[in-house]
């Protein structure tokens, strides 16, 4: 998905409290785009079995919500303060929610939540980065606890590739355009390399994280969300994200 979540050369939690205040017109809704339920039908599936969920790099809170309603218990964790700080008024009328600045953490939140959600954060363009982000989910997590996770799909950057000279919808100005791969799996949109992720990749690197039942459906979304009018050979194909399901074994 061409969404802003990575900054390379700047701390992250200061590039985001920059645009918190544009949030909605800088990062791509990927609640409010997707063509299907797919991650919402995650969620309700997860609630069946979980009381608490944590939110893990939450923004301005654009899931917390539809999770209030879901979870009896919601936690979310964010690295930039005036995202936090947005969030919380937000949701200053839901009792059963609360949302802190990530680094502020205490060692209590290991292997406290039955759930974890983390959309469109794993997007570092190092390894390091966005593989730290799923063994910090993983360690939230308490045994058999639900992963669930939403990552820009590499497959999809190819598609997105193939529609390369796109007519830019002036109504969808966070979209920018696609630029061919800086390096295998990292794509540039709107100048901000972000990582994206292949079903073999993502499939690999969960069983080493030690996960299991781990499923990946896509999160379409209309090619006119990412301001693209496609040639008509590529009309009946959708854009996508992957949404990964998993548990935490032990």
């Amino acid at each position: 998905m061409p969404i802003k979540r990575s900054a390379p050369g700047v701390a992250y939690a200061e590039h985001w409290d920059r645009i918190a205040h544009r949030w909605t017109s800088e990062v791509f809704n990927t609640l409010l785009c997707a063509r299907s339920p797919v991650v919402r039908e995650g969620l309700m599936a997860a609630a069946r079995t979980s009381s608490n969920i944590a939110d893990f790099g939450c923004g301005i809170g654009t899931y917390l919500p539809l999770l209030s309603r879901l979870f009896d218990e919601v936690h979310g964790f964010e690295q930039s303060p005036k995202c936090v700080e947005i969030a919380r008024k937000r949701m200053r009328s839901r009792k059963n929610v609360q949302v802190d600045v990530a680094h502020r953490a205490t060692p209590s939140m290991r292997n406290r939540f039955d759930a974890v959600l983390c959309v469109n954060v794993a997007l570092h363009p190092e390894r390091s980065e966005w593989h730290q982000v799923l063994r910090s989910m993983k360690a939230m997590l308490r045994p058999r606890g639900h992963f669930l996770l939403v990552v820009p799909s590499l497959e999809s950057a190819a598609l997105l590739a193939r529609a390369r000279r796109p007519r830019i919808d002036p109504l969808v100005p966070a979209v920018k355009h696609f630029r061919p791969p800086v390096r295998p799996g990292v794509v540039r949109f709107g100048g901000v390399a972000t990582k994206h992720h292949s079903e073999a990749e993502l499939r690999s690197e969960l069983k080493a994280l030690g996960l299991t039942g781990i499923r990946l459906k896509k999160v379409e979304y209309t090619w006119r969300s990412h301001g693209i009018t496609p040639a008509p050979a590529l009309r009946s194909e959708k854009p996508w994200d992957w949404f990964v399901s998993a548990r935490r074994a032990s």
